[in-house]
């Protein structure tokens, strides 16, 4: 195996450990190697950290880029994971503030059927079991289903990875059986009535995929922890929470310097021993965790000949997940006035999920979005007397490629205007007479911001076949890298990809103390 060319020259510098990127997942990855006591360097290739935690401004708004809302945080007296390992850095609850979500979310038909779910579990049950009363049983039986996961869930989280899959087995059999089936085989178990299966999954958007096909394990995860620990947003938008988080990184004494484009990572010997950037400049390391997505950092960051063949399977197999197109609106009233009564509002224009699936897959309206009203829970995040909404669908990135230059815009304001009809025909008949500020967002923003493969917000989709215990691992193709980010693990989410970080540095420590270099 060739060792890596580089002038010794350039070297600026060695670390012990390297991580690209300072989206989310490779902050939490510095994060927690830092919290233990190792030197860092955290390369990031934008002025800014934070990758999609991030927000812009047009005219009097700030708009935020992408977060809606974060699970696993909790509140002081009931503290999610995300919320503890934020208290271990010094984060909160001083230095970062957050908003919390009072309902689950609300679904809007264009038959005129709405209806707004709670996110405490016994009012989210009773209220479910008010609206279908024909179904209780079946009610009461799949949010059981939903707790034993959460213990299951919980279990393995307190064995620090020492369990073995029999003992799962055997303790939490609801956790292998979810991750098995599509959440429509599971739902289906409980449920008959098609209204009722189109509200409880009214969430398949933050999967990206419908019931049909999307891993149930990973709904019912999703689910249980909006329901366990409630929703929130940060005060001073997501960007707030990365720069606490670097601000954090730095305190514990690691190292970042933005501008820092990685164009290479070096490799002597079979395994890792720095990286080069885009300038020519070198810094040397036993280890590198990329936040950048795999098939660009094995096949393009590597030289592709020393990356196993099976390995290149893994990561080339699974399909690339949707991307998103937002519309990003400044409203001269204020929410209540219009009419937005819930943080996230689902607008659907039909109950059948796959058919509204489909519409992600063409560059025809879509059929279904969510509707994000910040003012809700947030009043201070716009002037006084406006709104700040932003309408997020999902479509899968590669339709944008065949878009000719000269037809980019007007297919742009196509979509986007069929997006605010939706808000017309179900919440806010004359919304147009009080819109300020309109930007709209494509999957090609996405990829030219994030350079994710056809600006996949969620990595690799989350079928039965790639669900967290099949999905790719954080562990890399070659000795000393490491992947994180939501292509890996858990997948896409701003928590889950926080995880993924975590998840690599406590590999990185694992193989350190064992000396597996």
């Amino acid at each position: 195996m060739k060792n890596s060319k580089y002038d010794q020259n350039r070297v600026i510098d060695t670390y012990p450990v390297i991580v690209i990127g300072a989206g989310l997942a490779g902050l939490g990855a510095a994060c927690q190697l830092v919290a233990r006591g190792e030197q860092v360097l955290l390369l990031e290739k934008h002025n800014v950290p934070g990758g999609f935690a991030t927000s812009f401004v047009r005219g009097r708004f700030e708009f935020e880029g992408a977060l809606h809302e974060l699970s696993d945080v909790g509140t002081e007296d009931n503290k999610g994971a995300l919320y503890r390992f934020l208290e271990r850095l010094g984060i909160v609850p001083d230095k970062l503030k957050f908003k919390q979500v009072p309902e689950l979310y609300r679904s809007v038909y264009l038959d005129g059927y709405d209806v707004t779910l709670p996110i405490e579990m016994e009012d989210y049950k009773n209220t479910l079991i008010e609206l279908f009363p024909h179904e209780r049983k079946g009610i009461e039986d799949f949010l059981e289903v939903c707790k034993a996961v959460l213990a299951g869930v919980e279990y393995i989280a307190s064995k620090g990875g020492k369990y073995s899959p029999g003992e799962i087995l055997k303790e939490h059999p609801w956790l292998p059986r979810v991750a098995g089936i599509t959440f429509s085989e599971l739902i289906e178990k409980f449920f008959t009535d098609k209204k009722l299966i189109a509200v409880v999954s009214q969430l398949w958007g933050y999967v990206g995929l419908p019931p049909d096909k999307m891993n149930a394990y990973v709904f019912v995860a999703m689910l249980i922890f909006f329901l366990k620990w409630g929703a929130v947003y940060p005060v001073g938008r997501s960007h707030s929470l990365s720069s606490a988080m670097v601000s954090a990184f730095e305190n514990f004494g690691g190292l970042i310097r933005y501008n820092a484009l990685v164009d290479k990572i070096l490799v002597e010997n079979g395994r890792v021993c720095g990286v080069e950037l885009l300038n020519g400049d070198v810094y040397l390391c036993k280890a590198v965790i990329s936040n950048v997505n795999p098939i660009c950092t094995t096949m393009k960051m590597l030289t592709p000949e020393i990356v196993p063949e099976t390995y290149k399977k893994m990561i080339y197999t699974p399909e690339i997940g949707p991307s998103a197109f937002s519309v990003y609106l400044g409203l001269n009233s204020s929410h209540k006035e219009l009419g937005f009564t819930a943080h996230e509002t689902f607008i659907n224009a039909t109950y059948d999920m796959n058919h509204a699936y489909e519409t992600f897959r063409t560059l025809n309206p879509p059929e279904y979005m969510v509707v994000a009203c910040y003012n809700h829970i947030y009043e201070k995040i716009s002037p006084p007397g406006t709104t700040e909404l932003v309408l997020t669908t999902l479509q899968m990135g590669k339709l944008w490629q065949s878009v000719a230059p000269d037809q980019y815009f007007r297919k742009k304001d196509e979509i986007a205007d069929k997006m605010i009809s939706l808000m017309e025909q179900t919440i806010c008949p004359d919304i147009r007479d009080h819109i300020e500020v309109a930007e709209a967002a494509t999957p090609l923003t996405y990829y030219r911001y994030s350079k994710n493969m056809e600006g996949a917000i969620y990595g690799t989709t989350q079928t039965v076949e790639n669900g967290p215990l099949l999905r790719l691992k954080s562990r890399g193709p070659i000795p000393g890298l490491y992947q994180v980010g939501a292509w890996t693990n858990f997948g896409g989410g701003f928590t889950t990809t926080i995880v993924s970080g975590r998840i690599a540095a406590g590999m990185y420590l694992k193989d350190k103390i064992e000396d597996r270099w």
